[in-house]
């Protein structure tokens, strides 16, 4: 069973968790060798636990756990000091359990609930099965003998056998327990293999019939499953395994899934919430784009439109929707807004759009930034080196809006021999701009120019873009090899077929 092994229980409260509705259950347990101590009830909210009752042992190690607003159904731990803690199953109107400090699951004893009978017993039989089977394996590893070898992984496949026929059982044996519903969860859909004419495997169309039947042992209308760290753990496979991490894709893919979840409001904010967090702060290339239609589509309501984001405050949605409308045009395959800038004669204003090279990096820095000292110089010497020979342009923005910035700015160029295109927000074009921005555009420039680092979200230095032939947005935040690589797989792309 997948559950997450984790000391991590949060002593703090787990805000808009209640779901399902909790009801009026009690929780006894008596553990030797904790007598007199505190004793804390954690509960599972997805795959993490957090903290939600406390007691206080007597002198027989009897603590015991009830509360008016009573607790929801899910999988809870018992901790200890130690920190020890041990999982059961929370579904019944009372759980009674007794066991030892020394060893909380070997010593368990069930007094009053089926389902936890069936959940340490299955547990039990979990634990020393993987013990045979890491002896097998051990075997496996230090033998160099084909039969040896042949016998082993026979071993091991029915090995394999016995505990699936265990869960089945399980499963068959006690249809209306959660226990039942946990294991079953826990177990990989079948994997069927679509044959081509020819005999081979059609691994696309494998997938795709894997793909449709991830949820099958599943029951996506069944709150309780967000109490179990088995769900989020198969969420989290499907989202971020299962689904091909393309932005296109994921987005479909989510919205399909979250629908499914839809009934439920919690189940609908953890899904959300979940997939959301996970792209905003992906460091993979262009993921950005998955946390922006989340946060188009769910979050940040049209006009007129109540927010389906119900958990969220104002304040606190009004900064989301903010910083994804700064992001939504810089996504990858967005339209690159045109700069117009001056270079370092103040005099000659270049747009960066009309570059006569396919490919080039628009990069951003301000010399007055250690990093970009670093930086600037690496890029340079592979644009010297490979890029220019490439073919790949760079147009180089600086931040020079007061006199000291715009002497190190020139100072900088010429120092490093930067013979590429530079521009910047120069000291006097801002200063002049700040007055009567009128005074440059729309003769010289545009105010999506002078704003470059709203336009662009230059909130941190160097920050680096790739546009395309379309003048496109095709790649962001690159190390030099990397643009060097992206160019040419994307001209390789885009030759003609013979």
């Amino acid at each position: 069973m997948s559950m997450k092994r984790t000391l991590f229980v949060t002593l703090a409260a787990l805000l808009g968790t209640a779901t399902p509705a909790q009801e009026q259950r009690r929780i006894a347990v008596r553990i030797q060798g904790a007598e007199s101590d505190t004793v804390f009830l954690a509960n599972y909210y997805g795959n993490k636990l957090f903290y939600a009752d406390t007691a206080v042992a007597n002198a027989k190690g009897e603590a015991e756990f009830s509360r008016k607003e009573g607790y929801k159904a899910g999988v809870y731990a018992i901790v200890v000091p130690g920190p020890k803690y041990f999982e059961f199953i929370l579904n019944e109107p009372e759980v009674r359990l007794h066991t030892t400090i020394k060893d909380l699951m070997g010593d368990m004893v069930v007094d009053r609930s089926e389902e936890n009978r069936k959940f340490f017993a299955y547990i039990k039989f979990l634990n020393r099965k993987k013990a045979e089977g890491d002896s097998l394996r051990t075997l496996l590893g230090s033998t160099e003998d084909a039969a040896r070898k042949a016998t082993l992984t026979g071993e091991l496949e029915g090995l394999d056998k016995v505990v699936k026929d265990y869960q089945n059982d399980l499963i068959k044996g006690s249809p209306d327990l959660f226990v039942s519903e946990i294991v079953r969860m826990s177990l990989p859909p079948e994997e069927t293999q679509v044959m081509n004419p020819d005999g081979t495997v059609d691994s696309l169309a494998s997938y795709y019939q894997y793909r449709a039947h991830f949820w099958d042992n599943v029951d996506l209308h069944d709150a309780r499953i967000l109490g179990t760290p088995v769900f989020q753990n198969k969420f989290d496979e499907y989202i971020g395994k299962v689904v091909p991490q393309v932005p296109d894709t994921i987005n479909k893919l989510a919205d399909e899934i979250i629908g499914r979840l839809a009934w439920d409001k919690e189940l609908f904010k953890f899904a959300v919430n979940d997939i959301s967090y996970k792209y905003e702060t992906s460091d993979i290339m262009g993921m950005d784009a998955v946390f922006v239609h989340m946060a188009q589509t769910y979050y940040c309501p049209a006009p007129g439109e109540k927010s389906k984001a119900f958990w969220m405050t104002q304040e606190k949605l009004d900064k989301l929707c903010e910083r994804a409308d700064k992001l939504a045009p810089l996504v990858i395959g967005a339209p690159a807004t045109d700069l117009i800038l001056p270079d370092t004669t103040e005099a000659n204003w270049i747009s960066m759009n009309k570059l006569p090279n396919d490919y080039f990096v628009l990069v951003f820095w301000d010399p007055h930034c250690g990093h970009c000292k670093k930086e600037i110089p690496a890029l340079y010497k592979s644009y010297t080196e490979k890029m220019r020979d490439m073919g790949i342009g760079v147009f180089a923005v600086a931040k020079a809006t007061d006199s000291l910035l715009f002497h190190d700015w020139k100072k900088f160029i010429v120092e490093n021999q930067l013979d590429w295109v530079n521009v910047g927000l120069t000291w006097h074009v801002f200063t002049e701009a700040k007055k009567q921005a009128s005074k440059y555009i729309p003769r010289y420039t545009t105010l999506a120019s002078l704003n470059y680092s709203e336009t662009y979200d230059v909130y941190a230095t160097p920050k680096i873009f790739l546009i395309g032939p379309e003048r496109t947005i095709v790649g962001k935040q690159l190390t030099p090899e990397q643009i060097e690589d992206l160019v040419k797989r994307l001209r390789d792309r885009d030759k003609p077929k013979q």
